[in-house]
């Protein structure tokens, strides 16, 4: 049986936390989506293009680890999104046997564009705060991106 913290304020505290996190992830699915539509691509299509704007060229290999797709339906994606623009193939430099796949900056100036709106309400929301909460806030996210990410590699498990 668990054992519940002496401080009911806290756990009630953690609840309201913790329901704020699903809402969250709840609105950022549904702007992915609404954002997906807009652009014509599936909302998976829109994650590989933020895992690639993020991490940089990858190969369809790491981009099936990464998005937990197989790598037939990985492949099936970039080429869909070669087409529209959103990706090309290149050589990797330091293996020439492989494929990297690139993010196009046309494509990701008009994906950024659709988030020009929340990307400026945050920025005044976070004027709001001190340093020092902004500092815990951004631990606090770290942390929760990475809990996640175990627990996405737990459940492929």
């Amino acid at each position: 049986m668990p054992v519940k913290p002496q401080d009911d304020q806290n756990d009630e505290l953690a609840d309201r936390i913790i329901a704020s996190i699903t809402d969250l992830a709840g609105a950022l699915g549904r702007l992915n989506d609404l954002i997906a539509q807009q652009l014509g691509i599936a909302q998976t299509d829109l994650l590989c293009l933020h895992v690639l704007n993020r991490a940089g060229a990858s190969t369809a290999g790491a981009l099936s680890s990464q998005l937990g797709r197989t790598t037939g339906a990985v492949t099936h994606m970039i080429d869909r999104l070669e087409k529209a623009g959103y990706v090309r193939r290149k050589p990797d430099p330091h293996d020439r046997r492989r494929v990297l796949v690139e993010a196009s900056a046309p494509g990701l100036e008009r994906i950024a564009s659709f988030y020009n709106g929340i990307d400026a309400r945050s920025r005044r929301l976070m004027a709001t705060f001190s340093d020092d909460q902004l500092t815990a806030i951004h631990a606090f996210l770290v942390g929760s991106y990475e809990s996640a990410a175990e627990e996405c590699d737990r459940l492929i498990r």
